[in-house]
């Protein structure tokens, strides 16, 4: 018996890279295609976790039944999950057929992407031409600060997405001249994880792993990381959301502040003086590298034995399926919907809860599936407030800073403006609506 059910009309001639209508068969089978764990991310299966039964009705209408009531399965949808590809696709791995307003050509990794423009995307622009403007687009992968805002001033690429907190300021300063530049408040949520699954900072080890955990945050001074790694850009966080955003959440509880003597104190009372802790990060974001190097710092100072290393993504993978590590520097992409967090994340059922943390709140579980339910925003508020008020007491997810982003093209570069979080693409703007003035 299915709890709820939403039904979707398919925009009527759109297409798939080859020329197949997206018709709600194809779109049946996108859907069960991604809830495949065979096949797909966990991110993009937990986004569909809620859906028992999807079904074509005729050729444009799709019926999603759901097994809970949900005020947020659109969000979940057309964020993450909802890439579609024709089912006729022969290897959607190398040469995928996809619906967007470019279609693919070619992909190195670490060194190159093409797209070109897709002749029969649907969209239009404001002149009633079509979408989008630009014959192709090409992608260079570029990990270091440095070398993007190096490869924009010497004329190697058109536009970066984001260049160093360190280089942001000073650039808008004295380059918007030469360049155009976009800011972005908020486009994740850094967060730092103490492995709780095991060892001497489990969930399941009572008052005194508790102790622990909150001894590494006292450790932490978030008004140092905001300087340090941050430039003074974006906002220090107790929360997900900036205090701009809507969903921002002024009344939590914001867990113990920062002093390194309770930190001792703690580790003396414990006889635990110099632990051995693991901080890790990701290779991939020098910002995750910094904010777990400035933690190892305040650690080492405040009485652990704490190590830092560096890790490539499948490295970093295998030591969270083995709890091989103490805490991870990490960080959130943006959500629209809070549920997209506090499902994903705090949810003691949620995929990267299990593998990366461990947090396990019976309380919580409570209140976010009820506020997935809840159509009333400010009663949703009220329930994530609760949440992260607990989050912030157990000590385990442990919020410190919004991720802000500054991007940058060329002057001849028009009708370009980034989506809300900073992305290049999205319908009715980004890339789709750019061309150059030459």
């Amino acid at each position: 018996m299915f709890t709820q059910k939403y039904t979707f009309r398919l925009r009527r001639g759109a297409e798939y890279h080859n020329g197949r209508t997206i018709d709600a068969e194809s779109v049946v089978w996108n859907i069960q295609r991604m809830q495949d764990p065979k096949i797909a991310h966990s991110l993009h299966r937990s986004a569909l976790k809620n859906i028992e039964k999807v079904e074509a009705d005729g050729k444009e209408l799709v019926h999603f039944y759901l097994k809970q009531a949900s005020a947020v399965l659109a969000s979940d949808l057309v964020y993450y999950p909802v890439n579609l590809i024709a089912p006729d696709t022969p290897n959607p791995d190398e040469i995928p057929y996809g619906c967007g307003p470019f279609k693919f050509k070619s992909w190195k990794r670490y060194a190159k992407t093409e797209l070109v423009r897709f002749e029969n995307y649907f969209e239009t622009g404001e002149d009633g031409k079509p979408l989008p403007y630009l014959d192709a687009v090409e992608a260079y992968p570029k990990k270091e600060d440095k070398v993007r805002l190096t490869a924009l001033r010497s004329g190697e690429v058109d536009m970066i997405e984001n260049m160093s907190f360190f280089d942001a300021p000073d650039f808008a300063k004295n380059e918007t001249d030469k360049f155009n530049i976009w800011k972005a408040p908020q486009v994740g949520l850094a967060h730092y994880n103490i492995q709780a699954k095991s060892g001497p900072f489990a969930m399941s080890g009572g008052k005194d792993a508790k102790l622990l955990r909150q001894a590494v945050v006292h450790a932490i001074d978030r008004q140092a990381v905001h300087e340090a790694v941050y430039n003074g850009l974006g906002e220090i966080a107790h929360t997900f959301y900036a205090s701009e955003s809507p969903w921002h959440l002024p009344d939590v509880n914001k867990g113990p502040e920062y002093d390194p003597e309770k930190t001792r104190f703690i580790l003396r009372k414990l006889n635990m003086q110099n632990m051995p802790i693991a901080v890790v990060s990701r290779q991939a974001y020098q910002y995750m590298r910094n904010g777990g190097e400035i933690l190892h710092a305040m650690l080492v100072d405040a009485g652990f034995a704490a190590t830092y290393e560096v890790f490539d993504n499948p490295v970093l993978q295998a030591k969270y399926d083995k709890d091989d590590y103490g805490v991870d520097s990490t960080a959130s992409s943006f959500r629209f919907d809070p549920n997209g967090h506090y499902d994903r994340w705090i949810h003691s059922k949620a995929a990267a809860n299990k593998q990366r943390i461990g947090f396990v709140s019976e309380r919580c579980d409570k209140l976010i599936e009820e506020a997935a339910a809840t159509a009333d925003v400010n009663l949703r508020k009220e329930m994530y407030t609760e949440v992260d008020s607990i989050v912030n007491d157990e000590c385990v997810f442990i919020y410190h800073h919004t991720v802000p982003l500054t991007g940058a093209s060329v002057k001849n570069l028009k009708g370009y403006e980034p989506q809300l979080t900073g992305g290049p693409n999205y319908q009715n703007g980004g890339v789709r609506t750019a061309w150059f003035d030459t």
